[in-house]
C-alpha cells in the first residue's frame, strides 16, 4: 500500500513509523497507545495522503478522549501540533531569520520589534522552549490556529513574540523582563484576552472591553456611532449607556409629545454591530444600557422578547438594566408604585440631572421628582406597580438570559475616580466600568488573567504583580480605536487583572467552592499584588493623571481593604507608599468570563464553577473534547458543577471576592428547572442574594427547560474578547 506525502512523491506504508508517532504522542501520558493502533485498520486505504492519515489519527485519539482517560485529549493534540510543525517548519529556522521573515511579510509589524538588537533576539531564541506547544490539547490547538496564530507562526513563537513587545517599554533589562513574561505566557500561568493574542504583533487594538455614554442631541447619537463602529471594528466588545436620551412621548425641537424615544436608536446601535463585524471573524457585540428609572424602561424590557411588534425589536444586542438600592427596596413592597421620567424633562424644569447620581443623592432627587409628578409639573412621566416591574425584568430574562442588571449605588459607591465623574453603567461582561463623560471619555480596559489553577498559592502576589506590569505597558502598546478612548487610557490607565480557571484551584486544593474565606484570600492575595506593582510603577513613571482627589489619593479606597483584610498583607504600609508615590493605575481588576481564552489555556473559564467536567466543543472544526485540569486527581469536585449549586449561595462567594475587586465581576447564574424544588422564585432570591451581598451586578442568566440538558457554549463571550 502506497502513501502519498506532503510534496506529492509516493512511498510504501510503514505501519513502524505510524507506530512510532502514536507512541511519541503518548508518552508521559495515562493512556494505552495500543488502543490508537487498533483503529489503523479502520481508515487506511492505498494513496491515503500523509495529511489524511495524520487527520484519521487524530479524529480517532478524539473519540478515545472520555471523562475517564482525558489524556486522549492532549495526545490529539501533540498529533495537531506535529502537523503545524509540518507544515510551517518555522522551528527549523533560527528565531532571527524567522522574526525578519514576519517583518517581511508584514505579520510582525509592531514598532517595538525594532527594540531589540539581532544578539538580543537570538538569545531569545535560545530560550524559546519548543516542547510546551506539546502541553496543548486538541481544543487549544485548533483554538490557537484558527483565532490566534499568524501565518508561519507556532504557539511559542507568539507567546515569545507577544512577550518582545510587552517588554518594549522597559527602560532597562528588556531581554530578561521579556522571558520573564515569556515563562508566565508560554507556561500558562498568564492568559492574554483575545485582542492581544490576535492583534499585538500586528500592531492593532489590544483593549478588550469600552463604554460609551450617549448624550441627548443629534450630535452625540450619531458621533457615537461611528465610535461604537472603530470599537467593534477592532475588536473590543462595547457598553452603550442611554440614560441620557429623552424618552417616547416627550419634547422634541419644541413639539410636545414629539419625541419616539429611545428604540429607534437602540435598533441603530443594533444594526452597527451586526453590519460591522470586525473583518468578518465575528459579529460585534455592544450591551446597552437603560436605567429603572427612564421612562421608556418598560418598552426596552421587550426589545429582546418574541410576542410584539418585530418593528421594535433588536435581537443582537445585549440589554442591560441599572437598579438602584431605593427600587430594590420598593419593588419588596408590592403596594408601592415606581416612578418613571424623561431625563429631558427632568434637568429642563428641575435641573436634576437623574443619569449622575447615586445613593442618597438619587434617593432624594427621585422623591422630588416624584413630588413633581405628582403636582403636576412633569408631563412625561410613567407610574408601574414596582413589584409588577421587577417581575417583568425577571420574565424577560427567564426568555431571553438578559437583562443584565447593573447595582448602579454599590457601583458609584466604590468609583475611585468620583471626584471627575460618575460610572452610568457596566460593560458588555459587567466586569469592567469606570468614569465615562458623553463625547470626552470613554471607559477603556486592557484585561488579562491569573491562570489560578497552574498558580501556587503563595505565588499569587507575583503573578498579579507582574500581570500588573505587563497590561501597564499595554497601555502604551495598543492604538485605540477612537479619541475619547485615547483620552480615557492616558487619564485614568484602567486595566483589570481576572481570574482564570477558580474551578481548577478548588479541585488542586479540596476546597468547597462555597468557602468564602478562601475566596476572599485568593482575591486579595491579587488585588496585593497589583497594588503593590502598580505603587512600584508609580514611583518609576508617574501616578495616573487624575489620582490627585481620587479615592487612592483620600485613603479611602485602601481602608477599605484593612476593613476586610485576613492579616496576611500589610495593606497600611501600602497605603504609606501611596502617600508617597500615588499608584499607577486607577483600577486594577477585573474578572471576566474568559469563555474564549480558557479553551486555549486548557483551564476552566472565569471564577464560576465548571458547566461540565468534560464536553465537546463545537466549532469549525468540529466536535472537540474538553477536560478538566485536575479531572484525574479530584473528579469529585468538578462533579459539582454550576447546576449542582444554589445560585443565590454563588452570590456570596461573589460577593467575597468582590470586597477585594475594585471594579467588578462577570458572574453568571443558572435557572435549572431539574434541580428539586426548583421555582420562579430561585429568580428572585438570586438578586435580592447578589444585592444583599454586594455584587455589583449580575451577567447573563440560563435557563434549563425541563428534561433537557445545560448546553454551554463555548464562544459566548469572544465579543468581550477576555
Amino acid at each position: 500500500m502506497k502513501i502519498s506525502k506532503r510534496d506529492g512523491s509516493l512511498e510504501c506504508f510503514n505501519v513502524e513509523k505510524i507506530k512510532q508517532v502514536v507512541h511519541w504522542a503518548c508518552e508521559g501520558l495515562e493512556v494505552n497507545p495500543l488502543a490508537l493502533e487498533s483503529k489503523f485498520d479502520e481508515f487506511l486505504f492505498d494513496g491515503i495522503s500523509t495529511k489524511q492519515l495524520q487527520a484519521n489519527i487524530i479524529d480517532n485519539a478524539k473519540t478515545l478522549a472520555t471523562p475517564q482517560e482525558p489524556d486522549w485529549v492532549f495526545v490529539a493534540g501533540r498529533l495537531e501540533t506535529m502537523n503545524r510543525w509540518a507544515e510551517t517548519r518555522t522551528y527549523e529556522v533560527p528565531f532571527l531569520e524567522f522574526v525578519k521573515e514576519q517583518e517581511v511579510l508584514g505579520y510582525w509589524t509592531h514598532e517595538m520589534f525594532q527594540q531589540y538588537s539581532d544578539e538580543d533576539i537570538e538569545e531569545l531564541g535560545e530560550y524559546i522552549v519548543q516542547e510546551r506547544d506539546l502541553d496543548h490539547s486538541i481544543a487549544s490547538v485548533l483554538t490557537a490556529k484558527s483565532k490566534y496564530l499568524l501565518p508561519n507562526e507556532c504557539i511559542q513563537h507568539m507567546f515569545m513574540g507577544n512577550a518582545m513587545i510587552i517588554a518594549g517599554p522597559e527602560e532597562t533589562n528588556k531581554v530578561e523582563f521579556a522571558k520573564k513574561v515569556y515563562d508566565a505566557l508560554s507556561e500558562r500561568k498568564v492568559s492574554l484576552a483575545t485582542p492581544w493574542l490576535s492583534n499585538l504583533r500586528n500592531a492593532g487594538n489590544i483593549s478588550s472591553c469600552f463604554i460609551i455614554s450617549v448624550d441627548d442631541n443629534i450630535h452625540s447619537i450619531y458621533d457615537n456611532l461611528k465610535n461604537a463602529a472603530l470599537v467593534s471594528k477592532n475588536g473590543g466588545g462595547l457598553g452603550v449607556d442611554l440614560a441620557r436620551v429623552r424618552c417616547r412621548g416627550s419634547k422634541l425641537m419644541g413639539q410636545e409629545g414629539g419625541s419616539g424615544g429611545i428604540i429607534g436608536w437602540v435598533k441603530l446601535f443594533n444594526d452597527t454591530a451586526v453590519s460591522v463585524n470586525q473583518g468578518g471573524k465575528r459579529a460585534g457585540a455592544f450591551t446597552v444600557h437603560v436605567p429603572i428609572w427612564h421612562g421608556d424602561v418598560d418598552v426596552y424590557l421587550d426589545v429582546q422578547t418574541e410576542a410584539g411588534d418585530q418593528r421594535l425589536k433588536a435581537h443582537d444586542i445585549k440589554t442591560q438594566v441599572g437598579v438602584y438600592d431605593l427600587f430594590m427596596e420598593t419593588k419588596n413592597d408590592s403596594t408601592k408604585d415606581w416612578y418613571t421620567f424623561c431625563p429631558y424633562e427632568v434637568e429642563e424644569k428641575l435641573g436634576i440631572q437623574l443619569f449622575s447620581v447615586f445613593g442618597e443623592e438619587f434617593n432624594q432627587a427621585y422623591n422630588t421628582c416624584v413630588i413633581a409628578a405628582d403636582q403636576g409639573k412633569l408631563k412625561t412621566v410613567r407610574k408601574h406597580n414596582a413589584k409588577e416591574l421587577w417581575k417583568k425584568v425577571l420574565r424577560v430574562q427567564f426568555e431571553t438570559g438578559m437583562p443584565y442588571v447593573a447595582f448602579l449605588d454599590e457601583i458609584n459607591k466604590h468609583n475611585p475616580n468620583k471626584h471627575i465623574g460618575d460610572i452610568p453603567c457596566v460593560n458588555l461582561c459587567t466586569e469592567s466600568f469606570s468614569v465615562v463623560i458623553p463625547d470626552k471619555l470613554s471607559h477603556t480596559c486592557n484585561l488579562a488573567s491569573l491562570v489560578v489553577g497552574r498558580i501556587k498559592l503563595e505565588e499569587l502576589v507575583d503573578y498579579a504583580a507582574l500581570t500588573t506590569r505587563i497590561l501597564d505597558n499595554g497601555i502604551a502598546l495598543t492604538k485605540a480605536p477612537t479619541e475619547e478612548s485615547e483620552t480615557h487610557n492616558n487619564l485614568l490607565r484602567t486595566i483589570g487583572v481576572g481570574i482564570q480557571g477558580y474551578a481548577d484551584l478548588i479541585a488542586r486544593e479540596n476546597k468547597g467552592f462555597l468557602d468564602v474565606e478562601f475566596a476572599s484570600l485568593v482575591a486579595e492575595s491579587i488585588e496585593y499584588g497589583c497594588v503593590s506593582e502598580s505603587v512600584k510603577l508609580a514611583k518609576e513613571r508617574g501616578s495616573y493623571p487624575a489620582f490627585e482627589g481620587s479615592e487612592w489619593s483620600n485613603g479611602n479606597r485602601v481602608s477599605t481593604f484593612i476593613s476586610n483584610t485576613s492579616g496576611r498583607y500589610d495593606w497600611a504600609e501600602q497605603q504609606n507608599q501611596i502617600d508617597l508615590f500615588g499608584i499607577r493605575n486607577s483600577q486594577l481588576t477585573s474578572p471576566a468570563p474568559n469563555t474564549s481564552t480558557s479553551i486555549f489555556m486548557d483551564a476552566a473559564a472565569s471564577m464560576m464553577p465548571v458547566y461540565s467536567a468534560f464536553f465537546y466543543e463545537d466549532n469549525r472544526d468540529g466536535l472537540n473534547p474538553v477536560t478538566s485540569m485536575y479531572l484525574k486527581e479530584n473528579p469529585l469536585s468538578y462533579a459539582r458543577d454550576i447546576t449542582k449549586f444554589k445560585p443565590w449561595d454563588l452570590t456570596r462567594v461573589v460577593g467575597a471576592m468582590q470586597k477585594w475587586i475594585d471594579t467588578g465581576i462577570s458572574a453568571e447564574y443558572v435557572m435549572d428547572k431539574n434541580q428539586s424544588g426548583f421555582s420562579a422564585k430561585w429568580l428572585w432570591d438570586t438578586h435580592e442574594s447578589a444585592w444583599m451581598n454586594k455584587n455589583k451586578a449580575v451577567y447573563y442568566i440560563r435557563t434549563v427547560k425541563q428534561g433537557e440538558r445545560l448546553i454551554k457554549d463555548a464562544v459566548d463571550c469572544v465579543g468581550c474578547a477576555g
